[in-house]
């Protein structure tokens, strides 16, 4: 197993997800499927993503507002774990591709500069986080419905972050957990997981660095495209399914 291009490829992605907040997992898996079957990325990704969000909310950690936050959390949890239970029990092919299609036309409307500016009223919190945790645990794909959410509410790039960071801190939890009660989690994966880690804190690093560097529009104008081509993967994948 060739451990270098693994921690090269999670360096990657983390690198990205240190620049804007999310991300990570939409270089990595595509890239980590050549290498090891989604049974065994699956769950080891959730460990570093974990580690990944805590260093990332570390960092972070002045501009972090949970209080505010906490139904988008809260639901996000509830989400994550229907997901995680429906995977085996629903067919998801249909439902990734029409919530690809929501949010790839949801961002080019952002995009071209039109307004959909909103408040974070606790009902559109708990939508928000049932949806992007509900995506997380079933499709993967958690990141579009937050990042949309979270860019009607005009948040300041280092607000941004921090509460893209806590929103999967708290999922990547809650996949541990789930995963760890279904007996995911092998001695051999250690190997694995010890060079997901260091690819991880040292891209997630890096990307930190960058990310002060960048202009509030450029950093816009970065999450969004993220997002479009994140929908067009879901798509794409729900397509050949």
């Amino acid at each position: 197993m060739d451990y270098l291009l693994i921690t090269l490829i999670i360096f990657i992605g983390a690198c990205l997800q240190g620049i804007t907040g999310f991300g990570s997992g939409l270089i990595a898996v595509p890239l980590l499927t050549l290498l090891l079957p989604l049974s065994v990325i699956t769950p080891t990704l959730s460990i570093i993503n974990f580690a990944m969000a805590t260093y990332l909310a570390w960092m972070l950690r002045h501009s972090v507002q949970i209080r505010q936050w906490r139904w988008l959390l809260l639901t996000g949890v509830m989400g994550t774990l229907a997901g995680n239970w429906l995977l085996n029990h629903i067919r998801l092919d249909w439902l990734q591709m029409g919530m690809a299609i929501m949010v790839i036309t949801v961002a080019l409307l952002f995009w071209f500069g039109v307004q959909l500016k909103h408040r974070s009223t606790p009902g559109l919190q708990s939508v928000t986080g049932l949806l992007a945790g509900f995506s997380n645990g079933a499709l993967t794909l958690g990141g579009p419905p937050v990042v949309l959410f979270l860019t009607g509410n005009g948040l300041d790039r280092l607000a941004f972050r921090a509460t893209l960071t806590i929103f999967f801190w708290v999922l990547a939890l809650t996949n541990i957990v789930s995963f760890g009660v279904q007996q995911r989690y092998e001695a051999a994966h250690v190997p694995i997981v010890i060079c997901l880690l260091i690819g991880a804190i040292s891209g997630a690093w890096l990307g930190h660095k960058i990310s002060d560097k960048l202009s509030e529009r450029l950093f816009r104008k970065l999450s969004l495209l993220l997002v479009i081509i994140a929908g067009a993967i879901a798509f794409a994948g729900a397509w050949n399914a």
